[in-house]
């Protein structure tokens, strides 16, 4: 009687010890410290939004591609093709704010340009940056789809 109750206390904290340690090593790093590293990204255009553009324009919409690199010192590299034309940019990058898997940075582009990007994370090596216009002159701003982005390194 001893030696099952000692068996069934033993798998018990074993039990209870593995569950403590598969929580516990799972956790990933904030979002700005996931952002650092090279991304290719491609455009996602949603189904609803398909049926409301024209042909030529999800065509377009979906070739759009680009490569950033997002650095530790807070610089960052772009290129792309976006409307079939290729560019690239040098510039900063600074975090605004963060919640859970959600981070807004600021760009500073080469050009003076500047912009807020609002990026959710889906783990470690995948995030995505929502797309969004006007369907119409005056209209609305309406969800596109969505750059998904994957790390290369």
């Amino acid at each position: 009687m001893q030696r099952a109750l000692r068996v069934t206390l033993t798998v018990a904290w074993m039990a209870l010890a593995a569950g403590f340690i598969g929580c516990g090593g799972s956790k990933l790093p904030v979002p700005a410290e996931r952002l650092p590293g090279k991304w290719h990204g491609e455009m996602i255009v949603y189904e609803e939004t398909q049926s409301k553009l024209p042909v030529e324009v999800i065509a377009k919409m979906s070739q759009t591609q680009y490569d950033f690199e997002f650095r530790l010192d807070g610089t960052m590299a772009l290129s792309g093709v976006d409307s079939g034309q290729a560019y690239t940019s040098e510039g900063r990058w600074q975090t605004l704010k963060q919640d859970g898997d959600l981070l807004t940075i600021k760009s500073f582009e080469q050009s003076g340009k500047q912009k807020d990007i609002n990026i959710e994370f889906d783990g470690k090596d995948t995030f995505y940056i929502p797309v969004a216009a006007p369907l119409r002159a005056g209209a609305e701003v309406a969800e596109l789809g969505a750059m998904r982005f994957t790390r290369l390194r």
